[in-house]
């Protein structure tokens, strides 16, 4: 049977313990830390607009549940302008004085038509602050953006700067960045090959002359030369159909060495010169130089190293050396094959 009395007993009962741990439980969780800030450090933005981002940032951390602490009107006005707090020391000395936990601080710096935004927190009783962060604004009206990264990040307890959300990417991070992360062109090369073993029909020195394809990447890059490039001299004729190689590329400065290989398809045309002695009995002797000439085309493989200089503007100029190496012996011509060192130097965009 249903008992009016007894069910509004239980119900009472049940409802008063689900009170008792609500409350319980709310006193058991920390406070939000009381939460200073401070005005910023303007150093070429007006004092306005270090006010106004001070005041977005403030706003920005309540919204995010921050507990933070109000100026009291009772004490001296906290320093603002190019004289605001803007070092580890003060920032305690004021944390202490208006009783935070924390204590926010930091400055707004013009450089060219950029803004740079620094902040840092600091638990009050530290010698420093445990959170440092950086970002940059292309304009005044960004800043309201940059605050917002910065009040996610103070409230996360952790940098921000690398973690835009939806509402807070800020627009210099939209834009490209001056240094591409890849660059492209065509180059031109010239220099001398120098055949070793006797190669090349035992010739002292080739010139070559090529056009190359350059795809750059930070840390490596991949050059190709199709049907533009050619060594020349004494007969020799060295034609690269196509080659491509790759590079691993050290450093990011304006001047950066590398290593790499390539290889190619190269139509080879390998001449030799020899005296030869004509004699026949009862006439004078006589010698004529005759030219043995052996063409091929053959696969071919180049050891890669060279200097990239200027590499940060909008050409490169590069000095490369080359053992370039045929795989082809030339037996119609000496057998001396087709190979040598390669010097040379020349620009790339």
């Amino acid at each position: 049977m249903f008992r009016p009395m007894r069910f509004v007993s239980v119900l009472t009962l049940a409802l008063a313990l689900q009170g008792f741990t609500f409350a319980l439980s709310a006193a058991q969780e920390p406070s939000a830390p009381r939460t200073l800030v401070l005005p910023l450090r303007a150093l070429g933005v007006s004092d306005t607009t270090a006010l106004v981002s001070d005041d977005l940032l403030v706003g920005s951390l309540e919204d995010l549940g921050m507990d933070v602490v109000r100026s009291d009107p009772a004490q001296p006005p906290l320093p603002a302008g190019p004289d605001a707090c803007d070092d580890p020391a003060c920032a305690g000395d004021l944390g202490r004085e208006h009783d935070a936990d924390l204590v926010v601080y930091g400055s707004l710096s013009r450089l060219g038509g950029k803004i740079i935004a620094r902040l840092n927190v600091l638990r009050t009783g530290e010698p420093a602050p445990y959170y440092r962060d950086q970002l940059t604004a292309t304009s005044e009206d960004d800043l309201d953006t940059v605050m917002r990264r910065f009040a996610e990040g103070i409230a996360a307890g952790r940098p921000n700067s690398d973690r835009a959300t939806v509402e807070s990417v800020t627009q210099a991070e939209t834009q490209t960045p001056a240094r591409r992360a890849t660059r492209s062109g065509m180059g031109i090369r010239a220099g001398f090959l120098f055949p070793t073993g006797g190669s090349f029909g035992g010739a002292e020195r080739l010139t070559n002359l090529r056009a190359a394809y350059r795809y750059e990447f930070r840390d490596f890059q991949i050059e190709t030369t199709p049907l533009l490039g050619f060594t020349w001299g004494k007969g020799n004729f060295d034609w690269s159909m196509l080659d491509l190689g790759a590079s691993r590329i050290f450093g990011t400065g304006d001047f950066s060495t590398y290593l790499g290989a390539s290889f190619g398809v190269h139509s080879v045309t390998v001449e030799q010169n020899r005296t030869v002695l004509v004699s026949y009995p009862g006439y004078p002797s006589y010698t004529y130089e005759a030219g043995l000439r052996q063409s091929e085309t053959v696969p071919t493989l180049d050891l890669v190293a060279g200097i990239m200089a200027l590499r940060t503007y909008d050409f490169v100029a590069v000095l490369e050396l080359r053992y370039h190496y045929v795989f082809e012996s030339f037996d119609e011509v000496g057998g001396g094959g087709a190979h040598g060192v390669m010097l040379t130097f020349g620009t790339s965009r």
